[in-house]
């Protein structure tokens, strides 16, 4: 009866698993896989055509061709994802090696991006391209093409990521792996906005010079910063711990033996999340990956290490104290480390509080693992509102929405002796834009901060006015 019973359970399960992996291969690789070669649109051999590059990713008007030579590990068939972004109908693409050619259309891509004229407003998608191409063991020639009907049509190229058809069932474990792992975020979802403060080394003051990180530190009221935090009707925040230096308001022993003067020895982060803990506000803490771990100054090893270490010690120290990690910096740490691994790193963030939410910032980009459990979701400006919590298009792809916006024109306040930058968005804006996200996901507002921990007046009257309107 027992074996009966174990080998009917065994088959669920078998069942389940196939199903479920069924279910994850229409998704067409939302992310890259660790299985993945990813070749970058900026970092070519030769191209041809007219081809601009910015910051990540290409720019092709009309037709142009993205040529590489790149070492293959494994003979055989790869199947291939292209990141991009197109606005027309009507472009194809092409994909060659030494042995073949694969062809596909590539549609209009979509998100919560609305498109609008500046360079960055775009969304970025991937999309699995029909055919196999056969690639060698050893040396390959690889040419992208883009043909588009007139000079007129402009393709966003991101990359190609060329994953061996052998490798695919692994692939799509990790994904499934992945989503599995995420804890209960209805807590979150459920939330209608939160700001983000870069209170950093380099944060300006309302006049006067700079001073020094440890004496700025020490001078920080956290009664009256929570208050103002309070008055701006908050459900969370998102400090930074680390920004464009390594300073870190807090004292940890690994970081200082990293950094050596670069800790305090008050703990800024715990007080604040205390404080805030009692008014029903969640701590979330902001650090720069590429910067900690010295993204473009190491190997991959390293790197792992670094932020295996510091990341582990900030978890292990806070425990229920942060309740989610906001990463920046990882299109261009995944770039440098393509094969660092996520799965450890998730384990890592979840360090003293597993249901610790974490998000890694790719920017414009499409997310860069699924070992993550929010989308960063650096949008800048506010969009198009989102159909479900999960985003189903566009960069975030497959993750519990949430966006990011800045109420002024930078997201940190650093020249001397001037005031913050005015507000650029109204409070009758956010508050549209906010209304049409709530039940999908938080809007997260940055504002620019004072070195004293004080925000502009016109910054806090706006928040006031969403704080009346939206929390009645």
């Amino acid at each position: 009866m027992k074996k009966a019973f174990l080998t009917a359970f065994l088959v669920i399960i078998g069942m389940s698993f196939h199903i479920l992996v069924a279910q994850s291969s229409k998704l067409s690789y939302p992310t890259a896989t660790k299985y993945a070669t990813v070749l970058y649109a900026i970092d070519v051999n030769t191209k041809e055509g007219k081809i601009n590059n910015l910051a990540g990713h290409s720019v092709v008007k009309g037709t142009g061709q993205f040529n590489w030579k790149h070492e293959m590990d494994t003979e055989g068939e790869y199947e291939v994802i292209l990141s991009y972004s197109v606005r027309k109908e009507g472009i194809n693409v092409s994909v060659t090696s030494e042995n073949n050619t694969i062809s596909d259309a590539i549609g209009i891509t979509k998100g919560v991006f609305d498109g609008g004229k500046e360079w960055y407003n775009f969304n970025c998608e991937r999309k699995l391209l029909a055919g196999k191409l056969l690639l060698n063991k050893g040396s390959n020639s690889i040419a992208l093409k883009v043909n588009a009907p007139d000079q007129t049509f402009e393709t966003v190229i991101n990359t190609i990521e060329l994953v061996p058809v052998s490798k695919k069932r692994n692939a799509i474990k990790d994904i499934v792996k992945a989503k599995n792992a995420r804890p209960e975020m209805d807590w979150f979802s459920s939330m209608k906005y939160g700001v983000m403060l870069h209170w950093t080394s380099l944060t300006a003051p309302t006049a006067g010079p700079l001073k020094p990180y440890e004496q700025a530190v020490n001078d920080f009221n956290v009664p009256d910063f929570v208050n103002m935090i309070e008055k701006t009707g908050a459900d969370y925040i998102i400090f930074t711990g680390c920004w464009a230096e390594t300073y870190i308001p807090a004292p940890l022993e690994k970081w200082e033996k990293e950094y050596p003067g670069h800790t305090t020895k008050r703990d800024l982060i715990s007080e604040i999340s205390d404080a805030l803990k009692e008014k029903n506000i969640k701590f979330f803490l902001y650090l720069s990956t590429h910067v900690y771990a010295k993204y473009n100054k190491v190997d991959t090893k390293e790197f792992e290490r670094l932020n295996y270490e510091l990341v582990s010690e900030i978890g292990a120290r806070y425990k229920e104290k942060i309740a989610g990690y906001w990463f920046d910096g990882w299109y261009q740490s995944y770039q440098k480390h393509p094969r660092f691994d996520f799965k450890q790193f998730y384990k890592v963030s979840k360090i003293g509080n597993p249901n610790r939410l974490l998000a890694l910032n790719s920017w414009l980009y499409p997310i860069v693992s699924e070992w993550q459990d929010y989308w960063a979701a650096e949008i800048y400006t506010p969009g198009i509102s989102p159909d479900n919590a999960i985003v189903n298009s566009g960069p975030g792809k497959g993750l519990q929405f949430q966006s990011l916006i800045a109420l002024q024109g930078d997201w940190v306040h650093t020249p001397l002796n001037t005031k913050v930058h005015p507000n650029r968005l109204s409070p009758e804006e956010m508050i549209k834009y906010i209304s049409s996200c709530e039940g999908k996901g938080p809007v997260t507002i940055n504002i620019e901060i004072y070195q004293d921990g004080t925000i502009g007046e016109e910054s806090l009257g706006n928040m006031k006015k969403l704080k009346q309107q939206l929390k009645k």
